[in-house]
């Protein structure tokens, strides 16, 4: 078989189980292929190192990374159509103490940024601000801040800035990090807001100085989109006040603060559950920030369990957060 077919055969199957990640790693003399699905994980096959190798060194090629490089950790992406069906996949390789690859295949379905939007978010159509989603990784925050910005962007410019674009809109202006060229966030950042977008979508906030820029293209009157990694939407300040952004220009340019999970069903679904900060619960918050943390959130779970949505080995898993 043809590495192009065994790509495509493993995909295929990836997509019909609706996993959300593809793992090849090292495993004694051949490399495991594993499958991240609702469940947990799964072993798909074992394959030899050469093979293995192969089909690492062709991911990375369509992805846009370094092939000669096997130690250092690399960041790419790229698309492929399975069965008529759009998928984009993020890729992370770095290499082992014996300098054996290993690679992570991020699938990220593009029928998932269709999802439906709560009534709450109707508050911030015509809003000027800040709103940051927030969650763990395969949480979808990333496909839920698309679909918002595809609803508020009608006769709108929006602008990404993404580490790596990981959805492809083609009604978006999407730009990407390079560090090897020395294109960083605040460059990219700085060099959009001369574009004069309307919405502009950060990737992810994940240090001090994006979390700046971040808040101060807010109080310039642009709508901010953005992700960040917190336990609840209460850490989402927390977070930001870790980044030394300051507290009385976050609460300025805030408008919501969101933490999501996928939660599967007792019907086999998947249910994007919602906890958010929005009006005055918001401007509160920030005296009291981790007065309530997973209140809230508890409460939410706890109503699922009891309407029987959701059964109660998801109860205990998701329960704090």
């Amino acid at each position: 078989m043809t590495v192009s077919k065994h790509i495509e055969e493993l995909l295929g199957i990836a997509c019909k189980k609706q996993a959300s990640d593809i793992f090849i790693i090292p495993y004694k003399n051949d490399f495991q292929i594993s499958f991240k699905v609702r469940e947990g994980r799964i072993d798909y096959e074992l394959i030899n190192d050469e093979s293995g190798n192969q089909l690492i060194n062709f991911f990375k090629f369509q992805g846009g990374m370094d092939i000669s490089e096997h130690r250092r950790p690399q960041i790419g992406s790229t698309k492929y159509l399975i069965n008529k069906e759009e998928i984009n996949l993020r890729l992370s390789s770095v290499g082992n103490y014996l300098g054996k690859e290993i690679l992570v295949i991020r699938l990220i379905y593009v029928e998932a940024k269709n999802i439906e939007l709560p009534e709450n978010f109707n508050k911030f159509i015509n809003k000027k601000g800040l709103i940051l989603f927030s969650g763990p990784m395969g949480s979808g925050k990333t496909s839920f801040m698309y679909s918002y910005a595809k609803k508020i962007s009608t006769n709108k410019l929006v602008m990404c800035i993404e580490d790596p674009t990981e959805i492809i809109a083609d009604d978006f202006v999407q730009l990407q990090i390079n560090d090897d060229a020395g294109i960083g966030y605040e460059e990219l950042i700085k060099s959009s807001l001369r574009q004069r977008p309307d919405i502009l979508i950060i990737g992810e906030i994940r240090d001090s100085k994006t979390a700046n820029l971040a808040v101060k293209a807010a109080l310039s009157g642009y709508t901010v989109l953005s992700t960040i990694h917190a336990k609840s939407k209460y850490s989402v300040i927390s977070r930001m006040k870790e980044f030394n952004v300051d507290m009385f220009s976050l609460k300025s340019s805030l408008i919501a603060s969101v933490y999501q999970r996928l939660i599967p069903t007792k019907s086999k679904d998947l249910i994007c559950l919602q906890d958010m900060l929005i009006d005055d619960e918001l401007t509160t918050s920030f005296e009291h920030v981790e007065c309530r943390e997973l209140k809230d959130w508890e409460d939410k779970i706890n109503t699922l369990y009891e309407e029987g949505v959701i059964n109660q080995k998801v109860f205990e898993e998701f329960i704090h957060g």
